[in-house]
C-alpha cells in the first residue's frame, strides 16, 4: 500500500513539473535569448510538454480524480496562448482576387550530397515530381550545393548565392516572373545566411525573404546526446538562439525599408513558441496558422515531429491554401503556400 502511495505521489510530482514548464513556456515569446539564454531553450520543448499535459490530464481523469485540474488548466491557458500548435483550415476561395502566387519553400540538406547513400538520381526525380505536382510560381531553396545537376529551368529568374567563391553551400529563389531586385546577408562565422528578391508580378511586387537562420548543430541520434552531454547541448542551444535573435534584427531592420508586402519563407531552425517567431511574425500571417491542417510537421529530431519552417506574409495578403509535403529525400519537407490579393 505504501508503494503504491509513494508511486501516487511521485506521479502526481512529476505531472506539476510538467504544468510548471507548460506555464514558463507562456511568456517565452517576450524574453530575448540575449537576456534569457538557457530559459530560451525551453521554447524546443513545448510540443512534448503539450502532449505531456495531455497525457496526465487524460490519466487523471480516467482515475476520476481532482489532480485533472492542475494540468487541465494549463492546457486551457495553452490553447489560447500556443494557438500554432494543431490547426484545422479549409481552403480560402481564391477566385475572389485578381492575383495569387503560389510559394514553395524546401530545405533540400545539400540534396543529399554528404550522405551515406545519396541516390542522385532519386533526389533529382523527387524535386521534378514535386515540382510538376506543385507548380509552384516561387521556389526558396536552403542549403542550395553548387555540383548538383537538378533541373530547375522552368523558373527563367533566378537568384541562388553562395558567400564567396570557396562556399558550395547557399541558398537559391527561383521564380518565374521577374526579379527586379536582390541581394543577401552573409551572417559572420557561420554557414547559414538569408536572401531577399523583389519580384514583380503583372502590376505589383513583393518582397520575398529566403531565410535560413543559425542551425542548432545537433544531430538527432541518441549517440550524439550522449556523447555532448545535456550541459553542453544546452549551452550550444542557448548560444544559437542568441545568434538567432542578432540575424532576426538585421533582417527585420531591412524588412522595415520594404515598399512592397513582404513574404518570409525558409528554415527558422526555431519553434512558433520561440522568441525568434513572434519577432518575426509581427505584423505578418502564419501560412499555417491560417490555413494548414493537423501538426504542420516539417521536420523530424529522433522520430520527434517539429515545425520549424514556415511561410510568414504580410496582412495585405491573403492566405488561400497551406499544404505539408510528407514524402521527402531531406530530413526537412516541403511546405507550399498559395497567397492572393
Amino acid at each position: 500500500m505504501f508503494k503504491f502511495q509513494f508511486l501516487g505521489k511521485l506521479f502526481f510530482g512529476l505531472n506539476m513539473v510538467a504544468a510548471l514548464l507548460l506555464f514558463v513556456s507562456f511568456i517565452l515569446p517576450f524574453l530575448p535569448p540575449s537576456s534569457f539564454p538557457t530559459l530560451s531553450v525551453l521554447s524546443l520543448a513545448v510540443s512534448p510538454l503539450i502532449l505531456l499535459n495531455l497525457l496526465f490530464a487524460g490519466y487523471w481523469l480516467f482515475r476520476w480524480k481532482k489532480r485533472f485540474w492542475v494540468s487541465a488548466l494549463v492546457l486551457g491557458f495553452s490553447y489560447f496562448l500556443h494557438t500554432s500548435f494543431f490547426e484545422l483550415s479549409s481552403e480560402g476561395d481564391i477566385s475572389e482576387y485578381s492575383n495569387s502566387l503560389k510559394v514553395l519553400s524546401y530545405n533540400v540538406r545539400l540534396f543529399n550530397a554528404y550522405e551515406k547513400n545519396p541516390e542522385i538520381e532519386k533526389v533529382q526525380q523527387s524535386i521534378v515530381n514535386l515540382l510538376k505536382e506543385e507548380q509552384p510560381d516561387i521556389v526558396c531553396i536552403q542549403e542550395y550545393y553548387l555540383p548538383n545537376t537538378v533541373d530547375f529551368s522552368m523558373f527563367p529568374y533566378q537568384y541562388i548565392h553562395f558567400k564567396d567563391s570557396s562556399h558550395k553551400l547557399g541558398h537559391a529563389i527561383f521564380s518565374k516572373y521577374p526579379i527586379v531586385s536582390k541581394g543577401a546577408f552573409d551572417f559572420e562565422k557561420t554557414y547559414n545566411n538569408s536572401i531577399f528578391a523583389d519580384i514583380q508580378v503583372g502590376a505589383d511586387t513583393l518582397r520575398v525573404y529566403n531565410l535560413h537562420l543559425q542551425s542548432l548543430g545537433i544531430l538527432p541520434t541518441v549517440d550524439f546526446l550522449q556523447q555532448r552531454g545535456t550541459e553542453k547541448i544546452k549551452k550550444r542551444i542557448s548560444q544559437t538562439f542568441v545568434q538567432q535573435q542578432q540575424q532576426v534584427s538585421t533582417i527585420l531592420k531591412h524588412k522595415q525599408t520594404s515598399p512592397h508586402p513582404v513574404i518570409f519563407a525558409g528554415d527558422f531552425n526555431n519553434t512558433a513558441f520561440s522568441y525568434i517567431y513572434k519577432q518575426l511574425k509581427e505584423d505578418m500571417n502564419d501560412t499555417f496558422q491560417e490555413r494548414g491542417n493537423g501538426l504542420g510537421t516539417s521536420f523530424y529530431f529522433n522520430k520527434y515531429p517539429m515545425r520549424i519552417d514556415f511561410i510568414l506574409a504580410s496582412e495585405t495578403l491573403e492566405v488561400i491554401d497551406f499544404n505539408n509535403r510528407k514524402e521527402s529525400f531531406s530530413d526537412h519537407y516541403p511546405i507550399i503556400s498559395t497567397l492572393a490579393w
